[in-house]
């Protein structure tokens, strides 16, 4: 798994350092209504906006995944709740068993 990790991540992390050094021209952005300009290199805005983007994405994927993560704890408790009374009645069961008399063997 950390080859894996690896093979993944070095060939992005030189993508993204050659990315970064052929965008190194400033990018003035007026933001007008709070009155001031931003200028950064034209790499931070693409970093910020795809970092912005993942972010929002997984927030999405988690918040409309909790259906289905309630229903997966609703469905763990009522197997733990099950697994009990299958225990208790498999104690019940001996107990009872072990009290009656056994038939006798059939001849064969």
């Amino acid at each position: 798994m950390h080859r894996l990790s690896l093979l993944i991540t070095l060939p992005l992390a030189v993508v993204l350092v050659i990315f970064a050094v052929n965008n190194r021209s400033l990018i003035e952005i007026d933001l007008w209504p709070l009155g001031f300009v931003i200028a950064w290199p034209a790499f931070v805005f693409a970093f910020v906006g795809v970092s912005v983007g993942l972010l929002l994405g997984g927030l999405l994927a988690w918040i409309s995944g909790g259906a289905t993560r309630k229903l997966a704890r609703e469905r763990k408790a009522r197997i733990r709740e099950l697994e009990h009374t299958v225990a208790t009645m498999k104690t019940r069961f001996d107990d009872t068993s072990a009290a009656q008399p056994r038939p006798p063997a059939l001849p064969e």
